[in-house]
C-alpha cells in the first residue's frame, strides 16, 4: 500500500510541477552551447633564479615568470575566436578572429605569435629552457630594446594552410612590426613568409623570413646606427630542423620522446648585421623525468662583435600533461666587447614550478 501511494505521489508531482518557462529553456540552451564551444585554459610558471658572476655581487630570488588566462571559442564550425591575458605584465597578449574553411587555407586576424623561427611560436609550457626561448629568437623577435617588444608578438593579417596531408606547412604574415597593443608608427607593414615540410614523420625543415620597417622605441647600446624616433629597416632569415623520435600529444607527462631542434638566425637593422644558432634538446630518463640541454650562441652586433654565448643543462619532471618541475644550470660567455655591456661571465641557476589547466 505504502509504495502504491509513493508511486501515486510522484507521478501527481510530475504532471502538475510546472512546465519551464522560454527564460529557463533559453538559459539551458545558451548553458549548452557555451560549454561544448568556449574552453578555458591557463597556466603559471614561477621559480627561483641565482645569478653568479665571475666577478662582482651574486644576486638571487625568487620570482614570476608568467601568469597566463586563454580563452578559445569555435564560433561556428569556420569561425574561431582566440583570447589571452598574461597577468605579470598586464598585457592583452593576444585577440584574433580565425576563419577557417579548410586545413589547406586559414585566414587569422587579429594580434598573435609572429611566424618568423621555428622557436617563436612554441608555446613556454613545453620549450626546454627557463629561460624560455634561444638568445637569437627572443632578440630578433621583438627582444631588441629598438623594437620594444619582447612578447614575440604583432597585430595583423595571416594567411595559413596545411598541404598534402600535413607535409606542408605555410605561413603570409603582414604587420605593423611594431610593439604590441598599439597603432603603427610609422605606416610601413613587415611581411613575414615561413614554409615548414616534413619529409618523413617527425622530422621538420623550417625556412622563414621577414622583410620590413620598425620606428625605433629608444637608444641601443647594441645599435647605434639607429637613434629613437627613427625609422629604419628590420629584415630577418631563420633557417633549422625539428626531430621527435615519436609522434607526441599534449600529455608531455605520459608521451613523451627524444626532441632535437636546432635553428640559424639572422637580422639586419639599420646598418647593423647580428647572427645566432641554437641546439636544444630533450631526453627521456625515467617516467616523467628528463635530461634537458641548450647550446645558444648570439652575435648582436657582428660589426662590434657582441657575442655571447649560453650553455645550458639541466632537468625536468612532467607531474601531470603539462605540469613540471625544472632545475638548470648556465654558464654564460660573453666577448669583451659584451662584458661592457651586460657584465662578466656568469653561472646561472635557475628552477621552476610550472602549473598548467
Amino acid at each position: 500500500m505504502a509504495v502504491v501511494l509513493l508511486t501515486a505521489s510522484t507521478l501527481w508531482a510530475k504532471t502538475t510541477s510546472p512546465p519551464e518557462t522560454t527564460e529557463e529553456n533559453d538559459l539551458k540552451y545558451w548553458t549548452k552551447a557555451v560549454a561544448s564551444r568556449v574552453k578555458v585554459t591557463g597556466y603559471a610558471q614561477a621559480g627561483y633564479t641565482a645569478t653568479i658572476p665571475e666577478e662582482g655581487k651574486s644576486t638571487n630570488t625568487f620570482d614570476m615568470k608568467r601568469a597566463v588566462l586563454m580563452v578559445a571559442a569555435n564560433i561556428t564550425p569556420e569561425f574561431y575566436a582566440f583570447f589571452m591575458h598574461e597577468f605579470k605584465t598586464k598585457d592583452m597578449q593576444e585577440y584574433y578572429l580565425e576563419y577557417r574553411p579548410s586545413k589547406e587555407f586559414r585566414i587569422r586576424f587579429g594580434q598573435s605569435k609572429i611566424e618568423y623561427s621555428m622557436e617563436n611560436p612554441i608555446s613556454p609550457t613545453v620549450l626546454e629552457s627557463i629561460g624560455p626561448m634561444s638568445q637569437g629568437v627572443g632578440w630578433l623577435c621583438g627582444g631588441d630594446p629598438l623594437a620594444g617588444n619582447p612578447s614575440g608578438r604583432d597585430m595583423g593579417l595571416m594567411i595559413y594552410g596545411d598541404l598534402i596531408k600535413g607535409k606542408i606547412h605555410y605561413v603570409l604574415e603582414a604587420v605593423n612590426g611594431g610593439t604590441i597593443n598599439t597603432s603603427d608608427r610609422d605606416n610601413k607593414k613587415n611581411l613575414i613568409a615561413k614554409l615548414e615540410i616534413k619529409p618523413v614523420p617527425n622530422f621538420k625543415l623550417s625556412a622563414s623570413g621577414q622583410l620590413g620597417y620598425c620606428t625605433a622605441v629608444t637608444n641601443s647600446l647594441y645599435n647605434t646606427s639607429v637613434v629613437e624616433g627613427q625609422t629604419y629597416k628590420q629584415n630577418r632569415y631563420a633557417a633549422g630542423f625539428e626531430w621527435k623520435s615519436k609522434a607526441t600529444g599534449n600529455d608531455y607527462h605520459k608521451n613523451r620522446c627524444v626532441t632535437l631542434r636546432s635553428e640559424i638566425l639572422g637580422g639586419k637593422d639599420g646598418d647593423c648585421n647580428s647572427f645566432g644558432i641554437y641546439a636544444a634538446t630533450s631526453i627521456p630518463v625515467y617516467k616523467g623525468l628528463d635530461i634537458v640541454a641548450m647550446a645558444d650562441y648570439m652575435n648582436y652586433n657582428t660589426d662590434n662583435g657582441l657575442k655571447k654565448t649560453n650553455l645550458m643543462a639541466g632537468l625536468q619532471y612532467w607531474i601531470f600533461k603539462k605540469c613540471r618541475l625544472q632545475a638548470q644550470y648556465t654558464y654564460s660567455l660573453r666577448s669583451d666587447a659584451m662584458k661592457a655591456i651586460q657584465g662578466n661571465n656568469q653561472s646561472i641557476i635557475q628552477t621552476q614550478i610550472q602549473v598548467a589547466f
